[in-house]
């Protein structure tokens, strides 16, 4: 049975990079979309998450959106979060929906609950929506967004709440002279694993949230179970396990304000 052929948005980025690679690997056929070329997808299209007629031709002939394209990271809400993270996500729906889609995947984050406390007890889906910044709004404005057009369109869609994906040495760097961070990381393996999942498992019609993070020596800050009973999903690594960094493929963090929490990172 061949695999479904995807529409990978933030193809470019440090984690596009690594679930477009891997899912490839795996069989997938693999559309990228970002607003930079990328040698990891040789079917590449170029475009921002306002241009809607270049994501409709992105789209098209699509079974499956893994939406990852964004502003990773604390910035100007107006004028970059709301456009990229929220009405971009909007657009990106809009248009898989249009394009007859079957299932969506939305790259979210773990800091929609950035509000709490990350190093008490495991915080379970049950903690709702309690974003610690205007990122962890946007992030959590793009899971409304989700739920509105599963309800509405009778789409499958699920929102990954994801962990730290360490995107390069300098951030393996600063992981390794933490301690409660490790509990929120997700490594490269893990994270492509959950997607391969997250693509392939029997799932029903409408709106789902996962917490995705790795094992963590069975202490992971958020609860594995939703994706473990939504996907079979079973996370392996715990830090530094799982993850790999070349010297040829260079991903920046983003910029950080002054006033980031290092312990919030994703």
């Amino acid at each position: 049975m061949s695999q479904p052929a995807i529409l990978v948005t933030g193809a470019a980025g440090a984690l596009g990079h690594a679930v477009a690679t891997g899912l490839q690997r795996r069989g997938f056929a693999v559309r990228g979309y970002d607003i930079r070329s990328t040698a990891c997808t040789p079917d590449h299209h170029v475009g921002d998450l306002l241009d809607t007629q270049a994501l409709t031709r992105a789209a098209q002939g699509m079974q499956a959106v893994v939406h990852l394209a964004g502003v990773p990271e604390r910035d100007d809400f107006a004028t970059r979060l709301v456009p990229n993270n929220i009405v971009g996500t909007a657009n990106v729906l809009e248009v898989a929906r249009r394009a007859g889609v079957e299932r969506f995947i939305y790259a979210s984050s773990c800091r929609v609950v950035g509000g709490l406390d990350w190093n008490g007890a495991t915080i379970g889906l049950d903690a709702g929506l309690v974003p610690g910044d205007h990122y962890g709004v946007s992030k959590a404005t793009g899971e409304l967004l989700c739920r509105l057009s599963a309800d509405r369109h009778a789409m499958t869609v699920i929102a990954a709440r994801l962990g730290w994906f360490v995107r390069n040495r300098t951030e393996a760097a600063h992981m390794d002279g933490m301690t409660d961070t490790k509990r929120i990381y997700l490594s490269h393996r893990d994270a492509v694993a959950f997607f391969c999942k997250a693509l392939t498992q029997p799932v029903p019609t409408g709106f789902h949230t996962v917490f995705v993070v790795s094992h963590n020596a069975g202490q992971p800050a958020f609860d594995p179970n939703p994706a473990r009973q939504l996907l079979h999903f079973e996370p392996c690594d715990s830090w530094p396990e799982g993850s790999s960094w070349s010297d040829d493929v260079e991903f920046p963090s983003p910029i950080r304000s002054p006033s980031f929490a290092p312990d919030r990172g994703e």
